[in-house]
């Protein structure tokens, strides 16, 4: 019976004992210390999303992502790698300005910190400015068109020769006539200022930083004199000429004005001593280079153009065997002549350079001898693009992408009718059934 109930006993104790050791493994599982892996905060830059991908200059561009600075000026917003301004930030969104891209697509980036991300590309669709003039059933007005859509400057009888585009600002030169007399004048946004005093018009204008310079002709003692206006101080262009080595003032005027490197160059033309129309130029104003080379007939420039260290100037000169005009352009003053002017006339009115492509506007009378019509044409690295077939004329190039625009005119057969070529088709801007004309044009 002591037996048994030791047993019992004993039994009983183990099962305790085990009993006890599953509570304290279990009390130790629940009781244990578990480690939860805790994710770290994404701090990675990322675009997510684009608002459109579709921009012309000047438009917002909404950009989503994540990690953006919430302070605008420290999160750097590219586009083509053109700088844009960022007007607001979150850490979710920016919105920002376009700027001018310079070509037809682009990607888009931004730099916040030490991170760079890419959105993707946008397609980047540049604005068209043409200047010129449209008559009304009175008189001709300075007319400009951006896009095609019409704006018109004066009510007085006037003309647009060139405009210049910077920022937001639109810069037109030309003259208006007031009191029956015609003035040199240049609008900014519309808004005019006179530069001539006598009988003037200005022919060409570019705007560096805040100085306006513009270029043309005013009647001073009875001659009408090549004169520069910058900030609407205007000077006489005093031109050495090199057949009686004397400076002289002559009759003639300023075509052309580029700005490259905050130097100011300006190219037109002089009667000489012998009667004969030749070319000028000066750097910033001040003392004629005369580096461009003629044969001792009528030579004209009519248009300048910087690239690098590389000057280009657009005009004409006459042959010497037959006396025609030879459209010509001057690299660093050598000429390579367009036109051959043994039958036809040919002369250049503008010039644009990308990388080793240099691009002419101008227009030929293809058979002098024969026929009056002129036509318009470009040529690229010397090879002719004739763009109409009806009488007409180019005034101005621009490159803008792998794309070619062309301002000038074409007559219909009742009148001439201001337009533009992009790539050889024509864009009508003018009235079908009263005068006008494109004369120059700006691709941004």
């Amino acid at each position: 019976m002591k037996t048994m109930n030791r047993s019992i006993l004993t039994t009983a104790a183990y099962a305790a004992f085990a009993l006890y050791l599953s509570v304290l493994v279990s009390c130790k599982k629940d009781n244990g210390i578990t480690v939860t892996p805790i994710t770290p905060p994404d701090t990675t830059l990322r675009i997510s999303a684009l608002s459109t991908t579709t921009l012309h200059y000047g438009d917002t561009l909404t950009i989503e992502g994540s990690n953006f600075s919430v302070t605008a000026a420290n999160n750097t917003v590219t586009i083509n790698d053109v700088a844009a301004t960022v007007q607001s930030a979150t850490a979710a969104e920016l919105k920002v300005i376009v700027p001018a891209v310079g070509a037809t697509g682009g990607e888009v980036k931004i730099k916040t910190g030490n991170q760079t991300a890419s959105g993707g590309n946008i397609t980047y669709v540049p604005d068209v400015y043409v200047a010129g003039s449209q008559n009304n059933a009175a008189h001709a007005l300075a007319i400009y068109w951006k896009n095609g859509a019409a704006d018109t400057l004066s009510t007085e009888e006037s003309a647009l020769t060139s405009i210049c585009i910077t920022g937001n600002d639109v810069y037109a030169a030309g003259s208006e006539r007031i009191n029956n007399l015609q003035l040199a004048n240049y609008w900014k946004n519309g808004v005019k200022t006179t530069l001539g005093t006598g009988a003037s018009v200005a022919n060409a204008i570019a705007v560096n930083g805040n100085n306006v310079h513009v270029g043309g002709w005013e009647v001073v003692n009875g001659f009408d004199i090549p004169r520069y206006w910058k900030n609407g101080t205007g000077i006489s262009v005093n031109v050495n000429d090199p057949i009686i080595s004397q400076t002289v003032l002559g009759n003639g005027s300023c075509y052309g004005i580029c700005v490259s490197a905050n130097n100011i160059y300006a190219v037109g033309y002089y009667r000489n001593s012998q009667g004969r129309f030749s070319p000028w130029e000066f750097i910033n104003g001040i003392i004629p280079a005369n580096t461009i080379p003629n044969n001792d007939k009528h030579c004209f420039a009519n248009a300048v153009f910087v690239s690098g260290s590389d000057e280009y100037v657009a005009g004409s000169q006459n042959n010497a065997t037959t006396g025609l005009a030879m459209a010509t352009i001057w690299k660093d003053g050598t000429a390579t002549t367009l036109t051959a002017g043994t039958a036809s006339v040919g002369v250049a009115t503008a010039v644009f350079v990308v990388g080793n492509d240099v691009y002419v506007a101008g227009y030929e009378q293809e058979d002098y001898y024969h026929s009056g019509l002129t036509f318009a044409k470009y040529w690229k690295n010397g090879v002719p693009v004739k763009l109409s077939t009806a009488s007409s004329a180019a005034t101005g190039i621009a490159v803008f992408g792998n794309d070619v625009y062309v301002s000038g005119w074409e007559n219909n057969g009742t009148c001439k009718v201001a337009k533009y070529w992009k790539n050889g088709v024509p864009v009508n801007l003018g009235n079908a059934v009263l005068n006008s004309a494109g004369n120059a044009i700006v691709v941004r």
